[in-house]
């Protein structure tokens, strides 16, 4: 292998996604708030700190109106960086349990849940579930 002893050049302009990844508190907001024209949209209330295009979103449905905003005024932004994904990611989770827990499948989900937990509590080995159940079809 032979290690590089000069600047490679970009093979592009920019990229198409990107995940800044970092324990909190290290700057990775810092860094969005000096990309230009980079729209911050601020899940946790982490971008009181800096100055940059951002705005609060507190809800999925607010995160819909910003969307829909963003693309009635033309995709005025180079960047939109979402902060943090992992909050977009709790949120989407509670909402898909709760539109399965509405379903004829998920209606005793929070029990089925409680009845496994309480079994496994006691565990120190790992449980794992594979579907379908031996046997069964899918």
């Amino acid at each position: 292998m032979e290690l590089p002893k000069t600047v490679v050049k970009a093979s592009r302009k920019s990229p198409k996604n990107m995940i800044i990844y970092g324990p909190p508190k290290i700057g990775k907001t810092t860094v969005l708030s000096q990309l230009k024209d980079c729209l911050i949209i601020d899940l946790e209330e982490g971008s009181d700190m800096v100055d940059a295009l951002k705005i609060k979103v507190n809800n999925l449905k607010e995160l819909g109106e910003v969307g829909k905003a963003i693309i009635q005024d033309g995709k005025p932004y180079k960047y939109v960086a979402i902060d943090t994904i992992s909050k977009l990611e709790e949120w989407c989770e509670a909402e898909a349990k709760t539109i399965y827990m509405k379903t004829p499948m998920g209606k005793n989900f929070e029990t089925k849940n409680q009845e496994m937990d309480r079994q496994t509590k006691h565990t120190s080995r790992p449980c794992y579930l594979s579907w379908p159940p031996k046997g069964q079809d899918a």
